[in-house]
């Protein structure tokens, strides 16, 4: 419903029909936007600062009084479906979504954001209507603005009434983990693998420590399964790790893209690899390497007004402000090789405790399962 509700507020809002709305969007030049993840809906414009009075005003028009009549709620119906299509044909989508069913069990974790055929055919306009007045109360909606034209948008949201009914925004709990294996069969010419694990939450001590062990681990052209999975051994067309770290939950991911013929060589070099790790750990150039190429990424978010106003965003959803430059640094700075050893000996100690999704077809047949791999 947040993700159906995000494409009609697009349709219609206050004086402005659809037309309307995408003449103003163009008028702004730059970019006016939207998307919903399994936690929230972000409606967004990047513009020149002379036009950011006039982009406030267009968003916060779209957000506060759409139509959301059952005519575009018929005509959106089509093109959402159209976007499920086209979701369900893109093979790292679907291995992501096999990943999330692997590793948790909580529902709201695990379900596709766009729905699914059937559930897209439930929604009308009633019911979207009893969505929006729930979750677009202004005490729910978080604001955030970078750039010159800051200040001229914070002086008109402080004159905007809060009011006092509605939900305040919440974060979400800490999901119950599980260690699955889930295969997701369709054919293709390549195949998708997640491994992951849960990890540190945004606000734990071994927050940069995780940080520092996704990119010596993938993160990085002299991270040790890249070295080994694509540039010595040819295995893969590509091998990576993530981190997604929320305020109550986190996880840890390694990604690879291959053919079916090479996930047996591939999984038992994975295994090898993390197990080298954990015996030996980092070493300090490794530690160094990985410093820069943080220290970097959140230079480059903090150069930019769109990178700068993401982060308030998604920090201030759950109600706290992002660390200082000076802070974060710091933390980085006080982990140790014996730090990041003990955190990836914990995480990736069993390779039953990993969750796996898979995304593809093993030959000319079905993939059964690939844990056995791993585990040799």
């Amino acid at each position: 419903m947040a993700h159906f509700l995000e494409h009609l507020v697009f349709k219609g809002a206050g004086s402005l029909d659809s037309h309307a709305i995408a003449t103003q969007m163009d008028l702004l030049g730059g970019e006016v936007n939207a998307y919903t993840s399994r936690d929230y809906t972000c409606y967004y414009a990047k513009v020149l600062t002379p036009l950011a009075t006039q982009a406030w005003n267009l968003l916060w028009n779209m957000v506060r009084h759409p139509w959301l009549h059952q005519t575009d709620v018929v005509r959106e119906r089509n093109v959402i479906k159209e976007e499920l299509l086209e979701a369900y044909d893109d093979l790292e989508d679907r291995c992501e979504m096999a990943y999330m069913k692997a590793l948790w069990k909580d529902l709201s974790l695990t379900h596709d954001v766009l729905g699914s055929a059937d559930s897209i055919d439930h929604i009308n306009e009633a019911i979207l209507r009893d969505f929006y007045d729930h979750y677009y109360a202004p005490t729910n909606i978080v604001v955030a603005v970078a750039g010159d034209g800051a200040s001229t948008i914070v002086d008109l949201i402080e004159q905007i009434p809060a009011g006092s009914d509605g939900p305040l925004p919440t974060v979400r709990s800490r999901p119950s983990a599980q260690a699955l294996e889930v295969i997701d069969v369709y054919p293709s010419e390549q195949v998708q693998v997640l491994l992951g694990v849960p990890g540190p939450h945004q606000d734990s001590k071994d927050y940069p420590a995780a940080l520092l062990l996704t990119t010596i681990l993938g993160g990085q052209n002299t991270a040790r399964l890249w070295q080994r999975l694509r540039e010595q051994e040819g295995l893969v067309y590509t091998v990576s790790t993530g981190y997604n770290a929320q305020p109550e939950w986190g996880e840890m991911s390694i990604h690879m893209a291959l053919t079916a013929n090479s996930i047996p060589d591939a999984m038992a070099a994975i295994a090898q690899e993390v197990q080298w790790f954990n015996e030996q750990g980092p070493s300090l150039p490794d530690i160094e390497r990985a410093m820069m190429q943080i220290e970097t990424n959140l230079a480059f978010t903090r150069e930019t007004p769109e990178g700068r106003m993401f982060r308030l965003g998604r920090y201030a959803l759950c109600q706290s402000c992002p660390p200082t430059t000076e802070t974060f640094i710091q933390g980085l700075k006080a982990v140790t090789p014996k730090d990041i050893q003990a955190l990836s000996r914990t995480l990736w100690s069993s390779w039953d405790q990993v969750a796996i999704g898979v995304a593809g077809t093993l030959g000319g047949g079905s993939l059964q399962t690939i844990r056995p791999w791993l585990k040799t």
